[in-house]
């Protein structure tokens, strides 16, 4: 076996086990969900969208109100300066929560534009408000303290995913299985102490129960009141059968509590409303983890499942004051060297408290879309092509054969691989020019002159390979 495939088989299996041993996987058993997961390994890319009346602090979703100490979620003194103070005054945005501009059918057009094919919204983060209208509780975007609760178009998650669908975009639920605000979850009887449920399930299981209950219901509502759901994607993964537990990954040690909330119950529920529906229990493995999300990165390789990097367009996955947005050129590379590992990128793009996108991330957004509609034909429904030739920044092939896809940097000669016979037709997408390929001591050869894709203009180039 040559070299370099041992090499590219030794990477896989390496990546693999990584994701396996915080995740061990396991290929959906019923045709539908399998047929639409193989559907979703074509989409490619996605919009994640993280927003509730957190935005209006511009603090970091929930989890300033998490009693832990972490440097990245400090509490800021002028919110409180005691934690029932703070707790007091986060819970209170719910009463100037008032995005009167919010416009989903811009965001669902601007994420068309930009090349997206589908959408992860926050119908509920961990600190257990409700973007939907939801009979559970009254801390929610329509409860008559809340000021928005007046608008037409109260009921965000629907509007949100009303919109999207009308642009042909697939629509995902996030969901978080912790709620920081039931009464279930931290009980109000002990203080909370971490992120976790705040007593024993094992000792008080009626109110494990009643939480049970609760996450059931709020998932109902959400499968079957909102049109067709493709994705349910499911956060908080310390929520979780404590046998499932790998205290070889670091956070996980720290969970100690049997948090089982019967995850074949939900999900069966879940299908029998929206049949064929992608679950996905992040980082608990599984059959409830249809696809695995490593965060906030890109993986080495090939992990060898399908998978997806969610990953935020500026430095928070909710909206801060001042953001400092990815440039284009970073942002398509991501998704070429995601793509070109078999993966899809999930960018989170977050609305600030008026209901509005940053006028920046709409600019990023068009010009990824630009880029897309010339090279687009390199990225969906295709599959990777393991390859580590320096300077070529992926490779993808589309699945019937008949074309594969080189990413490039800039103009110069390049050699990539290729069996032994004729050599392909190369193509450059962007400006339809045809690209002499030579073979040189065994390795194929392209030549780009820098007048097709100059060095100083930046950007990525795709070469397009037919083989004769």
């Amino acid at each position: 076996m040559p070299v370099r495939t041992l090499l590219a088989g030794l990477l896989v299996s390496l990546a693999t086990a990584s994701i396996e041993a915080q995740a061990p996987y396991v290929p959906p058993t019923d045709t539908v969900v399998a047929a639409k997961l193989e559907r979703w390994k074509d989409l490619k890319f996605g919009l994640l969208m993280h927003w509730g009346p957190y935005s209006q602090w511009g603090v970091v979703e929930s989890w300033s109100i998490c009693p832990e100490d972490e440097d990245w979620c400090k509490r800021k003194p002028q919110h409180g300066t005691t934690y029932s103070e703070y707790v007091r005054n986060y819970e209170a945005l719910q009463t100037t929560f008032n995005p009167v501009k919010f416009d989903p059918d811009k965001w669902a057009r601007a994420a068309k534009d930009a090349g997206m094919k589908y959408v992860v919204f926050t119908t509920k983060h961990h600190d257990g408000f409700c973007m939907f209208d939801t009979k559970t509780t009254d801390y929610r975007i329509t409860a008559p303290n809340t000021p928005f609760h007046t608008q037409p178009r109260a009921n965000a998650t629907k509007e949100i995913f009303t919109a999207f669908r009308t642009q042909g975009l697939w629509t995902g639920a996030y969901f978080s299985k912790p709620d920081w605000h039931s009464p279930d979850y931290w009980w109000p009887y002990f203080p909370p102490k971490d992120r976790s449920v705040n007593y024993l399930p094992t000792k008080h299981p009626e109110r494990w129960q009643a939480f049970k209950d609760h996450t059931y219901t709020q998932i109902e509502e959400l499968m079957s009141g909102y049109g067709p759901v493709d994705i349910l994607w499911l956060d908080g993964g310390w929520v979780r059968p404590l046998n499932t537990i790998d205290t070889s990954v670091s956070w996980q040690k720290a969970i100690t509590i049997e948090q089982d909330i019967d995850m074949p119950r939900i999900a069966a529920m879940a299908r029998k409303h929206q049949p064929g529906l992608l679950v996905v229990d992040r980082t608990v493995g599984g059959e409830y983890e249809n696809y695995v999300t490593p965060e906030g990165h890109v993986p080495d390789a090939d992990l060898g499942v399908p998978w997806e990097t969610c990953m935020p367009m500026g430095t928070s996955w909710s909206w801060v004051p001042n953001e400092q947005y990815k440039s284009t050129d970073e942002i398509i590379r991501t998704l070429v060297s995601v793509v070109s590992r078999g993966g899809s990128l999930l960018l989170n793009v977050a609305p600030g408290p008026d209901g509005q996108l940053d006028s920046t991330a709409y600019v990023r957004l068009k010009e990824v879309g630009e880029w897309l509609k010339v090279n687009g034909e390199a990225v969906y429904g295709t599959r990777p092509i393991e390859q580590y030739r320096e300077g070529i920044l992926g490779q993808t092939s589309a699945k019937a054969g008949v074309a594969q896809y080189l990413f490039l940097d800039y103009g110069g000669k390049w050699g990539f691989d290729w069996p032994e016979g004729p050599l392909p037709k190369a193509i450059a997408l962007k400006t339809g020019e045809r690209l002499r390929v030579t073979r040189e001591r065994g390795s194929a050869r392209i030549n780009i002159p820098r007048g097709v894709h100059p060095h100083e203009g930046g950007g990525v180039m795709v070469v397009k390979l037919i083989p004769r």
